[in-house]
């Protein structure tokens, strides 16, 4: 059990990163070294900016692998179709979608600019969070046939 929630922590950890990677790197990092050199922010607020994508992808990541992830977990397992491929998949096809619906659901209207934003990164997101999850789940089973 241990094992099994280190394995889903570094999968949503992972995901978490390469959700919020592409924001830091395009908006946040600039804008912070930006509001540093004019001398508007300090510290606090410069680390609160950063933190800012990590929070966001994170709650997206956690509560679609809550949500999603685990009964597709149970279903895959009981149908004894589990491997990597599948939970990529999977991840990349649900991170392209949660983030656009969620957007959806908080304004109300179909916003395709801003939903292309957040479903390119949020479907990277769920790309490597189905990997690395996938890769835990099929690797006791490779290591059984091995034997």
């Amino acid at each position: 059990m241990t094992n099994a929630l280190i394995a889903f922590a570094r999968a949503v950890g992972w995901g978490t990163l390469a959700g919020a990677t592409p924001y830091m790197a395009l908006l946040i990092i600039p804008m912070s070294l930006a509001t540093l050199m004019a001398g508007y922010g300090s510290i606090g607020e410069i680390a609160s900016l950063l933190a800012y994508p990590l929070m966001l992808s994170g709650s997206m990541v956690l509560g679609a692998a809550l949500l999603c992830g685990l009964p597709l977990t149970a279903l895959l397992s009981v149908m004894d179709r589990e491997n990597s491929l599948a939970y990529a998949v999977t991840g990349l096809a649900l991170g392209a979608l949660v983030p656009p619906a969620i957007i959806w659901l908080l304004a109300g209207e179909v916003m395709f600019g801003e939903s292309l934003f957040f479903a390119a990164p949020g479907a990277f997101a769920g790309l490597v969070t189905g990997t690395s999850w996938g890769r835990w789940r099929e690797a006791p089973r490779e290591a059984q046939d091995a034997l």
